[in-house]
């Protein structure tokens, strides 16, 4: 249930957050094709290396071992084939974001060549629709949509396209319906992180700064990081909550030397294209 939880507040973010960023470049349609090389470039690097971790770990067994399911890891479609699944249990979400990508990447552009209020009615119409329908696939962007469209309006306030009173009421609307479609957390939820991110954005502390660094490193390995630990920590700790923070640290400290490895130098790289 945690884990769903921050799965949520990772897509509102990536709501939020990729359309913050591409207005501050006066993003066209005819940018789509640097905008996607540009995602995959971030993303995709450090991704392959966590796919080689699990086999060097021996989480995935080298005995398994299949190019094709190889294959439908790297490119995020192993949904589209019944008799693949994915090597970990959070990959699923890297999915949801590479669709995301796409449609923001696709329609941006429209969007903000409508008024505000059509471009989060829009937005917001399709996660309605998605609610109303009951669409219920896990591994369709429609069916999270409505965290990203949360995101979007944030993005709309912070962007001075609405007030800060209009945001809230279109978000207060937006989640009851989200309230009423599927659940109390599913639509409380965002509705938190977008006020979190409204309110709360002045400058961060240092370590705040330093996790938010190696949020994407973190997340990447943290199962492979809490599986190791559990296994051999349970042997000498019986304290829940020692074992608990112990393997907190350990995965941030893993993390913070897999994203100094790995995911740093590929984000320097990605920042030189325009």
């Amino acid at each position: 249930m945690s884990g769903q939880l921050g799965v949520s507040i990772f897509f509102v973010i990536s709501g939020f957050v990729l359309p913050y960023s591409i207005s501050k470049i006066n993003y066209t349609i005819a940018g789509f094709p640097n905008f996607m090389l540009k995602r995959l470039l971030r993303i995709e690097p450090p991704y392959w290396a966590t796919i080689a971790l699990l086999f060097i770990v021996g989480i995935v067994p080298w005995q398994s071992f299949d190019i094709r399911q190889l294959a439908v890891n790297i490119f995020h479609i192993a949904p589209l084939f019944k008799n693949y699944n994915w090597y970990s249990p959070i990959f699923w979400t890297l999915s949801i974001e590479f669709q995301y990508y796409i449609l923001l990447g696709l329609f941006f552009s429209p969007l903000m060549r409508c008024k505000p209020a059509v471009s989060i009615l829009i937005i917001c119409g399709i996660s309605v629709i998605s609610v109303l329908a009951k669409l219920n696939i896990r591994d369709l962007v429609f069916t999270h949509w409505y965290d990203f469209a949360a995101g979007y309006i944030a993005f709309m306030c912070m962007t001075n396209k609405i007030r800060t009173q209009t945001a809230i009421i279109y978000l207060a609307a937006f989640c009851a319906i989200v309230v009423w479609g599927v659940s109390i957390i599913t639509g409380t939820l965002p509705f938190i992180t977008v006020v979190i991110i409204l309110f709360f954005n002045k400058k961060p502390y240092k370590p705040f700064l330093f996790l938010g660094n190696v949020s994407y490193s973190l997340y990447l390995t943290h199962t492979v990081v809490i599986f190791f630990f559990l296994k051999f920590a349970k042997a000498y700790l019986s304290n829940q909550v020692v074992l608990f923070t112990l393997a907190i640290l350990f995965c941030v400290c893993f993390a913070a030397l897999f994203y100094t490895i790995i995911e740093k130098p590929v984000l320097r790289r990605s920042k030189k294209l325009q």
